[in-house]
This record gives structure tokens, sequence and C-alpha cells, in this order.
């Protein structure tokens, strides 16, 4: 019966020649083993052949199972291998009628090397049809000729691995996308560098994924390929599934093992974890998935709790993003796009997150340079290939070095302020930046709290200023001074204060907090907050709604979210209830300022903390003003957001001439889904007062009194050098009529 077998497969060999459909490629490399997969169009051998040298001594059989038809995926695992050693190989087709090209890699070292390497991160390389070519391009004009030019044409030793997290194709349940459009353009790499590839949302949980992927079988029985990790020399990568049917507590649960492990393991030094979906994109916050925000969580603790730096890399949004956690050393980092349509500027909902340095909507993929020895650290690199309006040809757009023993900066000093400041403009300082090992500047804190100077308690104010933030084609903080921050609101008149500052280097090293310097608050110019009950604590009171609905909600009642503050906060919507579009205001009658608008010395200052839930609808304000008859005068721009974040809108805008009230007016859009999730909180409006039109001494009348030492600094003023030191004899208690005030300035000003 074998006979006959074997002289049936021999015939319908010679009339039907195998052929490959996809060239070998590697995977689950470790210092003694590496799998090597291809995918046949029928029947064929499993056979590897492979040595040390191009006369190839040795040849390992596997197997191989049906993917498509009668297409065969080959997989063979080479064991027995020497570590950091370089092994040629080619792959039987047929029955030894024919092989595949011959091809090297090397095998990672063993732990204990300490050796140096490099690896590349990309992500969502799905074909873009305008753009068919670009994943092809990336990886040979890109990632092949960018390692040749800048190190060697020996791919394998100038590359340890490739990380690609996910959307490797347009649909993942089709059979020839995997073959045409990610491993047709990719074998030229991946056949001399191991892959390691996660799920994106584009894979659609497709069994050809896990067909034709062998990746380490460390993660939880039953999620096998879902996530895993891999060590090679100092460092640990992570591959998880973000995807909705994955967000599961067991992975949780199973990443903190594996981090537990790594932060035991002396020979770990660094942590870098890849996923799809981003937890914050700035290009598109449609995309946000809370779950990375649970992985991002669980790596914080881990670099907290054994000092060791960590990244999450991840894809989904199409553009570059490098940012950081606040407190944490802890990296995040998009590496799209390597062929996905760009998401340029302008074109989604989008926002300026403090979390990140530097947004770019471009194609490109990111390198990272892994030293290991005495003092580990890494270089982490953007190579960009530009984008449709502007070709850029393996240009660094941006570079940042981690060290795991960093030296933080010097504990900055506080200058000023100490004394008695102005509640509504205040200018903090602080000494210059100075860093042992010789990092530059990344950000400062700045915290102010008040009379009792508790840093540990909930600061008054606090401001986290990156020194560069790109972000829409330029950097915001293009004229930001590390060591200086305004203050022009936050403030309340004539109260205590204190307040410290801290500095962060380039490798996200906090100094120490500076020695705080308290200081205190005169009078304002601004008026208290004119609404009645601006955070929703006491339901829609005060407030009228014109359209639709209006709400006030407790945390997460009608599948809301937190207040930005307090127990309540408005939805223009709503949830509870529903309409595309709501209106609803407040009015304020403002006639008592009636002097300083028709002097045109008066300004409002409104605005409110403001948010949706998913990037879609859209929350605005505005103010009117109303003139005494009750008529709309002018209307500034309204002012709203996509943010699904809780973000802060504050506007000054001149009072019209004749205004006799102001209405604030908050109005939701609903444009996706079945809430309308315009949400408000924390709403304020002040007037502004310029000095010229405060504290005139025809407004007071004979019975009002003031403290000397006020009128010795008004005599001061008037005299302007002549001695007046019998003023001096008076204490602050004293209290003396406005009209002696007025006698006493005529007798100066007229001797």
């Amino acid at each position: 019966m074998s006979k006959i077998y074997i002289s049936l497969f021999l015939i319908t060999s010679l009339l039907f020649s195998v052929e490959l459909v996809v060239e070998p490629y590697l995977q689950n490399a470790t210092p003694n083993s590496m799998h090597v997969l291809w995918e046949t169009d029928s029947n064929s051998q499993s056979v590897v052949e492979w040595g040390l040298y191009v006369f190839l001594s040795e040849s390992t059989t596997g197997s191989s199972f049906s993917n498509y038809g009668s297409s065969r995926i080959h997989t063979v695992e080479l064991t027995d291998l020497e570590p950091n050693t370089q092994y040629y190989y080619r792959v039987v087709v047929g029955n030894y009628e024919s092989y595949s090209d011959l091809y090297s890699f090397i095998t990672p070292p063993d732990p204990s090397s300490e050796a140096d390497f490099r690896i590349v991160a990309m992500s969502d390389m799905q074909r873009d049809s305008s753009n068919p070519n670009k994943f092809n391009e990336v990886i040979h004009d890109g990632v092949i000729d960018y390692i040749s030019e800048e190190y060697s044409d020996n791919l394998e030793a100038e590359l340890a691995m490739v990380l690609v997290t996910g959307d490797l194709v347009v649909t993942g349940t089709s059979y020839y996308q995997w073959q045409d459009h990610f491993f047709g353009p990719s074998e030229d790499l991946f056949s001399h560098v191991p892959l390691y590839p996660v799920f994106g949302n584009h894979e659609q949980n497709t069994d050809y994924f896990t067909n034709y992927f062998h990746l380490p079988d460390n993660g939880t029985p039953g999620y096998e390929e879902h996530w895993y990790y891999t060590d090679y020399s100092n460092l640990r990568v992570i591959g998880l599934d973000s995807n909705g049917g994955y967000q599961v507590q067991v992975q949780l649960d199973w990443l903190e093992e594996v981090l537990s492990d790594a932060c035991s393991n002396d020979y770990i030094d660094f942590v870098f974890a890849h996923l799809h979906h981003p937890y914050k994109s700035e290009l598109w916050t449609p995309g946000e998935s809370n779950y990375t925000g649970d992985v991002i969580e669980r790596m914080e603790n881990f670099t907290d709790q054994c000092g060791k730096p960590s990244i999450h890399f991840f894809g989904h949004t199409h553009g570059y993003s490098r940012g950081q956690s606040k407190d944490h050393d802890h990296l995040w980092v998009n590496v799209a796009t390597a062929g996905g349509a760009i998401d340029y500027w302008g074109e989604w909902p989008q926002v300026d997150y403090d979390e990140f340095t530097v947004t770019q909507d471009e194609w490109g993929f990111v390198l990272v340079d892994v030293q290991a020895g005495d003092n580990p650290k890494f270089t982490l690199q953007r190579i960009s290939r530009g984008n449709e309006y502007q070709f850029r040809d393996n240009e660094l757009r941006d570079e940042v070095i981690i060290r795991l023993n960093n030296s933080i900066p010097d504990q900055p000093t506080g200058l000023f302020p100490e004394g008695q400041e102005d509640p509504d403009f205040l200018i903090l300082s602080a000494s210059d930046f100075s860093d042992e090992d010789g990092d530059q500047p990344m950000a400062a804190e700045w915290s102010i709290y008040d009379e009792d100077c508790n840093l540990f308690s909930e600061p008054v104010i606090n401001e986290f200023i990156n020194m560069n933030n790109w972000y829409y084609y330029e950097n915001t903080q293009e004229s930001m001074e590390l060591t200086e921050l305004s203050i022009t609101a936050g403030l309340s008149a004539n109260s205590s204060y204190c307040w410290a500052v801290r500095y962060r280097d380039t490798s996200l090293g906090w100094s120490e907090w500076s020695d705080p310097l308290s200081f205190t608050t005169g009078e304002s110019q601004y008026s208290e907050n004119l609404l009645f009950n601006p955070g929703a604590e006491s339901g829609v009171e005060d407030w009228i709604t014109t359209e639709g609905y209006m709400e006030s909600l407790g945390e997460y009642v009608c599948d809301g979210i937190q207040p930005h503050s307090g127990d309540y906060y408005f939805i223009v919507g709503a949830l509870c209830n529903t309409a595309t579009y709501a209106e609803a205001y407040q009015e304020i009658n403002i006639s008592e300022y009636e002097d300083c608008i028709n002097d045109e010395l008066a300004y409002v200052n409104y605005g409110g903390y403001l948010s949706d839930w998913g990037g879609s609808d859209h929350p605005e304000l505005t103010v009117a003003f109303i003139d005494e008859n009750g008529d709309e005068i002018d209307r500034p721009e309204t002012m709203g957001t996509y943010n699904s974040f809780w973000t802060l809108f504050s506007n000054d805008y001149l009072i019209p001439v004749g205004t006799h009230s102001v209405q604030m007016i908050l109005m939701g859009t609903r444009y996706a889904g079945d809430d309308n999730d315009s949400y408000f909180d924390d709403l304020f409006l002040r007037i502004f007062q310029d000095q010229d039109c405060l504290g005139t001494l025809g407004d007071l009348n004979q019975d009002d009194t003031i403290n000397v030492l006020d009128v010795i600094l008004l005599a001061n003023l008037i005299l302007d050098g002549v001695n007046n030191s019998n003023l001096g004899d008076m204490n602050n208690d004293n209290q003396i009529n406005i009209l002696d005030v007025i006698i006493l300035v005529n007798i100066i000003l007229n001797p």
C-alpha cells in the first residue's frame, strides 16, 4: 500500500509541480532554536536544510497543515543551535524537485552575554488603495536600505527582531491578502529577521493569523497566539491582544505575572510591550481604548517597583506619536503607519494630550538600539518616509535616549514670588535646569497649595509643561520657559499660598521638588463667579432649557461618565433622555458694572470643563450680551470639543457698551450613537474691571474709611520722593475718612 502511495505521489509531482506561495520566514527565536515557516500551494515535504556554512550539512523535518484549499503551511523547528551564531538555510519544495533561495539568520545571544542589539517596530501596513505599494517601499527603501546605509548589508547581524503591532492586512479573512499584501512585500526582511506580530482589528480574529504565525507558547492556555513574551539579551518583549473579545481580566493577570518575573530577573533591564489600540491618540480620538489604559497602569507599576524603564508600542491610529507617563519611566509610542492611509491633521477628532511630546502624520518605522552591560540604555528613533504632501527619504524625525541608571536632575530652587502678589497675574520663577549626565530638560511641574502648605494634598493649581509639544505641524511650546510660569486665574484675593516646582530630563527622571516658598495675594480685579449652580450640584436649577433636554447626573448614571468635580455634571442632550440637538442658558444681570461697561473697561471671563464620550458628539458654549430691552447686542464664537475627557475652556471678551445682562449658553449636538453625549461641569462667568475704573474717589462717600497704610502708599506716589515721615508714625489699625484723604491729596498737590 505504501509503495502505491509513493508512486502516486511521484506521478502527481511530475504532473503538477509544487509552488511556494509564501517564502520562508522566521519565528519564535531562542538562543538554541529557530522556527522556519513557509506555505506551498499543495502538499509538499516539510524539510529545512541548514548548516553553519553555505554548504548545508543538516536536514530537519517538521509538519504541515491545510490552510486554504490545497495550500499547506509548513513549520520546522531547528534545535540544538548555538547562541549568537549565523546559520544558513533553505526549504525543500515538493519532493526535492526544487528549493527556496538560500537564506541566513543569527540566533539570539545567551542572556548572560550582555549583548547589544537593535529592533524595528512598525504597524498598520494594511494596503491603502491610493498608495498600494507603500508597505513594499517601507520595507525595501525604508528598513532594508536604512540598515544597509547606516550599519551594514548583513540584515540578520544588524536586526534582532521586528515587532508588528497589528493590522497586517485590510481584511483578515481574505486569504490572498496575506500573500499579496503582507508576506510578498516583506519576504526579503522576514526570511532573515524573526517577526513578532499581534492581532489588530483588521485581522478580525481570523484563523489565518494563528495559522501563519508560530509565536512563543507561554501565554494563558486557551489563548495561544493572543499574548506571549520573548526575551532577547536584556530585553523582555510582551505581545498583547487589545481587541474587544480579548479585553479580559485573565490577560491582565497574566501580564502582571510576566512583569513580576521580569522584575526579579537580573538579566532583564527593560520591558517593551506591543498591542494594537491606543489609550490616547492625538490624531484620531475615536480609536482610543480604555483597556490599553489598564495595561499602561500595570506597566507603570512595574517601572515604579522595579526601577526598569518600559515602553508600550501601539498602532491603530495611522501616524507616529511619542509620549510618556507623567510620573513613571514609561514611554508611549505609536509606531504606525507602514502602509495604511495616513490620519492627517484636521481630518478627524483630535486632541493635544499632555502625555505626548511629538505627533506626525507620516509613514515610517521605529528603530530601537538597546545597549546592555554596566550602563544599560536604549535609543529610540523615528525614521520617516514622509506623507503624500512631503516626501522624506528615511529622515530621522524624533529621538530619545532612556537610561536604566539615570541621574535625576538637580533639585531646583524657587526664586520668587515671596511676599504679596497680584492674584490676577502672577509669575513663578525658579533656578536653571542642571543634570549630571548631560540630559536635556523635558518638562516641569509647578504646584500651588493653600496656606497650610501640605505638599501631599491636592494642589490649588497644578501645571505640567512639556518643553516640546509638536502638534499640528508646530511646536506649541517653542517660546515656553522651563524656569518660569505665568498664573492668570485660579487664585483668590487676600489669601495665603505656597508653591514648589520640579524638573524632568529627557531620560524621564524627575528632580526632587524645590523647597516651598510662601506668598500672599492682594485685591483682585475679577468678580466672584456670578453663575448660580455652575456645577450641577443643585440639579438644573437656575438654568433654562430652550431646546431638547438638560440633565444633572451623578457618575455613570445612564451610562455616563464621572463628573469633573463634585457629585454631578450637566448633560445637554442628554443620556436618560436624548435629542439630536439641545440648548440651555442662564442669564446674569450685570447692570452694577454699567459705568465700567460704558467706558469700555469691563470684560467677561467665562468658560468651564467640557467633554463627550467617544469623540463624536459636540458640546459647545458661548455667551450673549443683552441690552435693557432684552435684545442681543453681540455673541462671541462658540468654544467646543470632541475630546472624550474633561477639557478646560476659557475666554475673555470685551463687554459691549449698553450691555445689561449676559447669558451663558450651552449647546450639545449628537453626531453618532443613540445618546447626545455633551457634558459640562464647573462653569464660570466673572467680570473683570480695568484698574482705571476701580477705586476712584468720586465713587466714595464721607462715611467710607480707609487704612492709613493705604494713604501712605498714595502719598508716596504723589510726593515722589518728598519726605513724609510723619505719615510713617501711624499704623495700619488707624482708620480715617475718605474726605480727609481728599483734603490731604489737595494739600500735597496744591501746597
